[in-house]
């Protein structure tokens, strides 16, 4: 449980960013609504597991079962449809952004469910740390993609 403790407040932190960022997003924008969509289900989704955890309806490997089965086959799924997306020149950067923090969140759930399988925390410890390299960059793409939408 202590394990669990030490990452809750950065996807808070994280969801906070995305809505507040992503408040005013592009209309006539497939990839993008897309994406949207599929980052408002699923951090609804996560978030709804954290509370599952933390009320005890699940333990660590529960949690980190439904991640693996829930949480990222979604997130995989628009990861390819975005990597596959024909970018407008004058969109470039966004789509950089974009796919960076597509990726840093991916590889930052796949950490924490590699954390929680761990069978201690000497084992967990270098999956926390990518889980929270990861998550920091994540945090701060998050905050771009909000501006980049911004300007659409």
């Amino acid at each position: 449980m202590i394990r669990f403790a030490r990452v809750r407040i950065p996807f808070v932190f994280v969801i906070w960013l995305a809505v507040l960022g992503c408040q005013k997003h592009p209309q006539g924008h497939p990839v993008i609504d897309d994406f949207r969509a599929v980052e408002r289900t699923t951090l609804q989704t996560f978030n709804g597991l954290l509370a599952q955890q933390r009320s005890n309806a699940i333990d660590e490997l529960g949690l980190a079962d439904a991640i693996d089965k829930e949480v990222l086959p979604p997130w995989r799924e628009m990861r390819a449809r975005i990597d596959a997306a024909d970018v407008p020149p004058d969109e470039r950067e966004l789509y950089v952004t974009l796919r960076r923090y597509v990726a840093e969140r991916q590889t930052a759930w796949e950490a924490y469910s590699a954390a929680l399988r761990s069978p201690n925390d000497t084992v967990g410890k270098p999956h926390y740390a990518t889980y929270h390299e990861q998550n920091a960059a994540a945090d701060a793409d998050a905050q771009k993609l909000g501006e980049a939408f911004r300007k659409l």
